[in-house]
């Protein structure tokens, strides 16, 4: 009798094959759209996307500034709780590229989930929720680092009204990084550094959804 693969095996080494070309693209990048597509299949490959859930890329979240409602925040990555719950935002780090600092667009997206969420929530007739900790990561080059950004309405609305919160907003980080690194920007492409961020970005995926799943409440 001739073996047959499992049918199940077949699929994750494909997926898995298919993130490495990923990978050796972002890793050449002349174009941020390179790490954006491969920020998106890697959060694919280790199952951000379940049941519901879906990884998109250049999502537009609307956002409330200094009194103009017509804003948004622009996403490179996120996933969404079908058909708009924003769930986790991703940025890039564009000072490859440019002179852009990503921590203040990982806020920005941070209060605009908030906000878009909260509509979300009122239209299905479930009362807002007064804090929310948006779990977001940055990917410089092809090295991730993690944040929880605890939203509240008193940040919302010093937004909203283009004034400065009166209490200090406290944001976590963990930066990804191998003790015994050649250079500062290695990234994926070394197997230990890939072996490293793949297991942060899995227990990043545990924790942030013990968040986010405070959002779904009622959904």
């Amino acid at each position: 009798m001739p073996s047959f693969p499992n049918r199940k095996v077949v699929p994750a080494v494909f997926q898995a094959t298919r993130n490495l070309g990923y990978l050796d693209l972002a890793t050449k990048a002349s174009q941020d759209s390179a790490i954006d597509n491969f920020a998106a299949e890697t959060l694919k490959l280790l199952g951000f996307d379940e049941r519901k859930t879906t990884v998109v890329t250049r999502y537009i979240i609307p956002l409330t500034i200094c009194g103009d409602g017509n804003q948004v925040a622009q996403t490179d990555v996120c996933l969404l709780y079908r058909p708009s719950l924003v769930l986790l935002v991703l940025v890039e780090d564009k000072t490859i590229f440019n002179k852009t600092n990503p921590e203040p667009q990982v806020v920005a997206e941070a209060i605009a989930a908030f906000q878009s969420n909260n509509v979300k929530r009122r239209a299905s007739g479930l009362p807002p929720l007064n804090a929310m900790t948006i779990p977001c990561i940055t990917m410089t080059g092809t090295r991730p680092t993690f944040y929880l950004v605890p939203v509240t309405p008193e940040l919302s609305d010093a937004i909203i009204l283009g004034q400065y919160p009166a209490t200090q907003t406290q944001v976590l980080q963990c930066v990804t990084t191998r003790v015994h690194a050649r250079t500062t920007s290695e990234g994926m492409e070394n197997v230990e550094y890939r072996k490293l961020a793949l297991k942060r970005l899995l227990a990043f995926k545990k924790l942030a959804k013990r968040h986010w799943e405070q959002f779904l409440n009622g959904f």
